[in-house]
């Protein structure tokens, strides 16, 4: 998976620990796209969670990506780092 169309880090405090969640949006060889969200401790090695979700279409794609950012947004997460070939 080279072709990243999306890319979006977010993090907040809580506790004094400092959580992560990321979710990135890829092309898949059958002409899908995968929104692949990843969640965590910053100082975890490995993620707590990963989810996996096929979108037909790089539209449907984003707009779920759109909700999680606001989702995400108004839970506390702010922006790390923003890389995006698509608009939201």
């Amino acid at each position: 998976m080279e072709n990243i169309y999306y890319n979006i880090k977010l993090y907040r405090e809580v506790d004094n620990k400092v959580r992560y969640y990321s979710f990135k949006i890829y092309p898949t060889l059958f002409g899908e796209y995968l929104l692949i969200r990843e969640y965590g401790g910053v100082k975890n090695k490995s993620a707590t969670r990963v989810v996996k979700q096929y979108y037909s279409d790089l539209k449907d794609a984003v707009g779920a990506g759109k909700q999680l950012y606001e989702k995400k947004y108004k839970k506390g997460y702010r922006v790390l780092n923003k890389l995006s070939r698509v608009e939201l």
